[in-house]
């Protein structure tokens, strides 16, 4: 039986999360609790226990409506059935009628890309991948999350349409997560901010100075270099240095030709 979960599933849900992705009960517990509502993840139950899930992230692209798939998952038992595959055309039907145009989602691997597009996505978000290098040319950095701060200047930076602009839950979300969170701050205006886990910087939003900035948050973490995902411009770009971090679907190809050219960022929720 297919239908929306709700809130009684929530041990189910969990329970199939940690085996298909490992994550910890209180990652899943925190994002069930910030985003499981009425229409947010639609599954299969069978003998009364959910056996797979899909679940549907409002975002926008610009002025455009879009719905981000993600953790799709399917209990190892159940797969091979098409379950993920119904979940996924009923939603892009479902989201279509409320006005969603465009549909997002991360394949977790070759194959999983080879599937999403046999179902009508294709490779999006493209961007290089740059290393730095701390020098002793650095900006002054402060170590705090502040989520107002860090929604605004994303909102700033990344308003065009070929940008996902994720609610500020996916950003209060995200920095709960974080391990550390450094603001790059002058007269009162914050011009940067990046997150990183141990000695690896994992995203990274800088508005001027980046590798000043970039540099300031090697020394706070202890590490001499870093590989930043930065976005580029798919029609002066050199084929072999496109990367792409996530996949689209959409009906109209006007609409298509407008996303695919920056990165998807993605505050962790990639």
């Amino acid at each position: 039986m297919f239908r929306f979960a709700k809130m009684s599933d929530r041990k189910d849900l969990i329970e199939l999360w940690y085996d298909c992705f490992g994550d910890g009960e209180k990652f899943v517990s925190a994002f069930l609790d910030n985003f499981l509502k009425e229409d947010t993840a639609y599954v299969c139950e069978e003998a009364g226990k959910i056996q797979s899930v899909v679940y549907a992230l409002d975002c926008m692209i610009g002025s455009t409506k879009a719905c981000y798939f993600y953790a799709i998952a399917t209990d190892s038992h159940f797969r091979r059935r098409g379950l993920a595959r119904r979940e996924i055309e009923f939603l892009i039907d479902y989201k279509s009628k409320q006005g969603t145009e465009i549909f997002l989602l991360t394949a977790s691997s070759e194959k999983n890309n080879a599937y999403y597009k046999h179902l009508g996505f294709s490779d999006a978000f493209y961007c290089e991948k740059k290393t730095f290098y701390k020098t002793d040319e650095k900006v002054s950095v402060t170590e705090k999350s502040d989520t107002h701060k860090i929604y605004d200047l994303r909102r700033k930076l990344f308003s065009g349409e070929g940008f996902v602009s994720f609610p500020k839950e996916h950003v209060d979300f995200a920095l709960k997560f974080t391990e550390r969170v450094f603001l790059f701050e002058e007269n009162g205006e914050t011009s940067g901010y990046a997150l990183a886990d141990g000695k690896k910087i994992v995203e990274i939003c800088c508005e001027k100075e980046q590798e000043k900035f970039i540099s300031a948050v090697l020394e706070k973490i202890g590490a001499e270099k870093a590989d930043i995902y930065l976005p580029i411009h798919t029609d002066i770009c050199d084929f072999g240095c496109k990367i792409s971090r996530g996949m689209v679907y959409c009906s109209n190809e006007n609409l298509k030709r407008k996303i695919g050219e920056n990165v998807f960022l993605s505050l962790n929720l990639e």
